[in-house]
Order: structure tokens, then C-alpha cells, then sequence
């Protein structure tokens, strides 16, 4: 049997995905298994043991004569999966899309799974499925895809999310901890968010945080942030914000400016992360150190019942309004529990 899962989202939401293809391998250990996602988010599954083949398109976010060949390049790859003749296409999400579908349906694959709502019917949809509750935790809901060709009543378990880094990335970390004459485990990550300010901590509880820690327990804190502007609009950054904290931060906190491969094979090396909500979070739950997240105002927010960081030693903080309501000394419960 071949299987394909069509993923659409952005980096945490493809993390977000590997309990769901995880446990398709796992009932189905002799299907072939593929992805296919965009360039901006496939690379994730590159070390995935549990997948047999990743397509990755390219996705353009502005019309130039770029994005015309990556429209051609686009047409040429689903050409492609349509040749191999796929038995089962799934539009991994947690809800209904009309666009996930519309590329669902570029497959050609025999059988089709998607959420469809009751009130609507799509025809070229084999098995339509009814979204769950929204707060269900999207890992869960996205299992609920499999409940047209799961026979067994047995519940379905979300493993824990998934990923490795490229050993080149943790190379590069250990040469930035030697540098800066740290040690693996010896130290914490704190990230910063400034487009998500309700979930963001303040700079006097991130110099707190670092001061706690290195007193009571010699850990140093690493601050890292997304390099750039926080007004651009395709990647949008934290250098005002993080500059701001650095004016007046103690030695216990070293700066980290850096690619996303450096910053992760860093975070692979943390006692523990701290993130505000954030794709970064999800990376860091799946490291072994795990992660801390920071939620807020969750009426009109995204909820950590649905999407909070999973991983055996991940965990989250709930904020009313703001992050910055907590205290100063909201993370030492934390800490000492690393």
C-alpha cells in the first residue's frame, strides 16, 4: 500500500504532524509512506526514519518571473506523485481547508481523507471526516484523519512530536559553546517573540530568570531571537527587543543572533528552553532538555490545549493577559525543576 500525506503549514504545524506519521508507520510498518510539503517546511523530515519519501514544492509568496517557475516546478512534482499511483492521500490539518483539498485532489490518488464539514459534500472526497472538538490538542484531532481505515477500537496515543537535527548543526553549537566556554547541559535558552508581545516576558523577568539560575544552580542563560526588523512582513524580528535587553544584561546572559540551524543544534544542548508560543517551541519540545512555553490571553489566542508543546519534558505557563502580569519570579518553579 502506498500512502501520502499532504501538508501544507508552516514549521511548527509540520512538527505538529510526526505523531500522526509516526503511528501510520507503526499500523501500517510495510506501506510506503511520503509527505509532501512545501520547501519552507519539508526540510524538517529530512532525517525521519519512519518516512520512505518527501516531495517538497516550492511555495512563492510574491507573483514575479521566480514564482512562474516555481508555479512550472510546482505542476511538475505533483505530475510526478500522480505517476506513482498512490492508494491513500491524506490533507493532514487540524480543520477543514478548501485549499488543502484542491491540492489533495492534484494527487490522484485512488482513496482520499479530509475534514469536510457535515453541512457540505465533496464527491471526489473517499472519506469525509468531521472535525473534532477544538479544543482537542491538534496532534490528536490530526489522528482523528485516521478513523476511516483504522479497524481497530482500540484509542489511538499520540506519540511524542519529532526531530533531529543535522549532526553539521551540533557541530557548529559545540563550536559556539567552546567559544564562549560553556558546557553541554550547563546552560538555559530563552527566546524571545516581539510580534507575539501578550506571550513575550519582559526584560526585567528574562535578566531575572538568568540571574536565578546561575545563582542557585551555575546554569547561564543563552538569549536568542529571530535576527531582523520586527516590521518585516514575510520574516519579521526581534533585534530592537533583544538589543534593548542586552543594554543592561549581566554576564550571566550571552547573546545568540544566529541561523536557524545553529540556534536549534544550541537548543539541543540546553538543561531547558523557554519560548513564547512559537515555531521555535516546538523545536525545542522535541529536544531532550524539552521545553517550557509561554501562553496568554488564550480567549482570543491560540490555547495550549491545542497547542501546547508536546514532549516528555515539556511543559507550559498559562498567562490571563500577559506574560508580564507573573512577576518577575514566575520561572523559578521552573527552574527548579530542571
Amino acid at each position: 500500500m502506498k500512502i501520502i500525506i499532504l501538508k501544507r503549514d508552516k514549521l511548527g504545524d509540520l512538527l505538529l504532524t510526526t505523531p500522526l506519521l509516526q503511528t501510520i508507520k507503526q499500523l501500517y510498518p510495510k506501506a510506503k509512506l511520503a509527505v509532501v510539503a512545501p520547501n519552507s517546511s519539508a526540510w524538517i523530515l529530512k532525517e525521519a526514519t519512519f518516512l520512505d519519501q518527501v516531495y517538497a514544492y516550492p511555495q512563492p509568496k510574491t507573483f514575479n518571473f521566480k514564482s512562474v517557475v516555481s508555479i512550472f516546478i510546482q505542476f511538475f512534482i505533483f505530475l510526478k506523485i500522480r505517476h506513482e499511483s498512490y492508494d491513500l492521500a491524506i490533507a493532514a490539518g487540524g480543520e477543514y481547508s478548501h485549499r488543502a483539498i484542491k491540492r489533495l485532489l492534484w494527487i490522484g490518488a485512488k482513496h482520499t481523507v479530509s475534514f469536510v464539514p457535515p453541512n457540505k459534500y465533496i464527491k471526489e472526497i473517499t472519506y469525509p471526516v468531521s472535525e473534532p472538538n477544538k479544543n482537542m490538542h491538534e496532534s490528536l484531532r490530526m489522528l482523528k484523519l485516521l478513523s476511516p481505515i483504522v479497524k481497530s477500537k482500540k484509542k489511538l496515543h499520540s506519540p511524542d512530536i519529532w526531530f533531529v537535527p543535522q549532526k553539521h548543526w551540533l557541530l557548529m553549537a559545540e563550536s559556539f559553546l567552546l567559544k564562549n566556554q560553556l558546557k553541554s547541559k550547563r546552560f538555559i535558552v530563552f527566546g524571545l517573540g516581539a510580534r507575539r508581545e501578550k506571550k513575550q516576558a519582559s526584560k526585567e523577568q528574562i535578566i531575572e530568570t538568568a540571574l536565578y539560575a546561575y545563582k542557585k544552580y551555575q546554569l547561564k542563560t543563552i538569549l536568542v531571537w529571530t535576527p531582523g526588523d520586527k516590521n518585516n512582513k514575510n520574516y519579521p524580528g526581534d533585534d530592537a527587543l533583544a538589543y534593548d535587553i542586552l543594554k543592561s544584561a549581566p554576564k550571566e546572559i550571552l547573546p545568540l543572533r544566529a541561523s536557524l540551524e545553529l540556534t536549534i543544534g544550541v537548543i539541543w544542548h540546553a538543561k531547558k528552553s523557554i519560548f513564547p508560543d512559537s515555531g521555535l517551541m516546538h523545536f525545542a519540545a522535541a529536544s531532550p532538555g524539552g521545553v517550557v512555553g509561554l501562553f496568554a490571553d488564550t480567549k482570543v489566542s491560540p490555547n495550549p490545549n491545542q497547542w501546547g508543546p508536546l514532549g516528555h519534558n515539556s511543559n507550559y505557563i498559562e498567562a490571563k493577559e500577559s506574560i508580564k502580569e507573573l512577576g518577575n519570579n514566575f520561572l523559578h518553579k521552573e527552574i527548579n525543576r530542571f
